[in-house]
């Protein structure tokens, strides 16, 4: 086994590990609440497996927060911690709406305009960010956050404002034509077209990281002296690294709101953006392991909810799970940095004063 597969495979298990340790103690929870842990997990099968329905309903969920964690793990990949990619879906959705319902354009050129105008939205969103990071040297943690904040509200403006459907008095706009829903591929289950669209962006990323921009955004992960010294201009990558992270994000909210509530609502983009965090950095930032993250959470926020109604355990230890994931996430990285240390620390300086083989 060479070098490169042996940390993939160590890469692969402590994660497995994570998981494991986050279900014992989320198991831990369900009994001290005086319920059975056993029945809480199969439910949460039961729930996510348990009927054709409830399979194609993990797909539902699986589009929105995949391509949100590619979003983000492409951020992360060069250090930039991209954590507004909700805000981004939001403005996606919000611009898909308005072009839907308001442009007096013919169909086929509607349903274009609003896929290129989404993806946009969600690019320059995130896109703000860098500005500002390039210009003001403006942390992205709080930008992407605050700018996520102003999204919401801006969309809460409009569903109560001049957005809202006039035929109803809840927080919502009308609805988008029914030529351009996307088509559903299984009776009257909720899976639509909007799979193959993710399928594409799967393949797309398997090959994204070989290309010229992939490894400029790789190096600026690896340090800006490193990344100037190869002769990459670090302003222009940071910007356009989060650009395409953000179009990802909106993208998503394109596919949401044609593909399944048909509006924007309050809401829309639920805890998505969250939930790609955890699965990117779950994921390792590698795309077979943030595709395996992000089944795995779909059949949480699936079974999660049958979980409620078929016990006494409520749903927020599905919460629970994930906040103790991300702690793990956390804790393994600093337990890998301090046990590098260490070893570096220990290792043999042979005569040259440089470290032994």
């Amino acid at each position: 086994m060479n070098r490169r597969t042996g940390a993939a495979l160590q890469q692969v298990l402590g994660t497995v590990g994570m998981v494991l340790i986050a279900l014992i103690l989320g198991g831990v929870l369900v009994l001290l609440s005086e319920n059975s842990p056993g029945e809480a997990y199969a439910a949460i099968l039961r729930g996510a497996f348990g009927s054709p329905q409830k399979i194609t309903e993990l797909f539902v969920k699986l589009i929105p927060i995949l391509l949100l964690a590619f979003g983000v793990s492409i951020a992360y990949k060069a250090q930039l911690w991209n954590i507004g990619a909700g805000g981004q879906f939001i403005m996606g959705s919000i611009v898909t709406a308005a072009v839907a319902i308001y442009v007096p354009l013919p169909i086929p050129l509607r349903i274009v305009l609003s896929f290129v105008c989404a993806v946009a939205a969600g690019s320059l969103w995130a896109g703000l960010a860098g500005v500002l990071k390039n210009r003001f040297n403006a942390n992205e943690v709080i930008t992407t956050l605050m700018l996520t904040y102003i999204a919401d509200y801006f969309l809460m403006y409009l569903v109560n404002g001049p957005m809202q459907d006039p035929e109803s008095d809840l927080s919502q706009s009308a609805l988008i034509p029914d030529e351009m829903r996307l088509v559903r591929l299984i009776g009257n289950y909720r899976l639509h077209s909007g799979i193959f669209i993710l399928i594409i962006v799967i393949i797309l990323m398997i090959f994204f990281w070989r290309t010229t921009v992939g490894y400029r955004i790789d190096l600026i992960g690896q340090g800006e002296k490193v990344a100037t010294y190869a002769g990459v201009n670090v302003k222009r990558t940071v910007l356009q690294t989060l650009m395409i992270s953000g179009a990802f994000a909106g993208l998503a909210g394109w596919i949401e709101t044609c593909g399944i509530q048909y509006r924007i609502l309050t809401g829309i983009a639920a805890d998505y953006g969250n939930i790609a965090t955890i699965i990117a950095l779950l994921g390792s930032l590698n795309v077979y392991g943030i595709i395996a993250a992000a089944c795995f959470f779909s059949i949480l926020l699936c079974g999660g909810a049958s979980m409620q109604r078929m016990t006494e355990v409520p749903y927020s230890v599905v919460n629970v799970i994930q906040g103790l994931i991300i702690i793990l996430v956390i804790a393994r990285t600093a337990f890998s940095e301090k046990l590098g240390t260490i070893f570096k620390s220990k290792a043999p300086v042979n005569a040259a004063g440089k470290e032994g083989k």
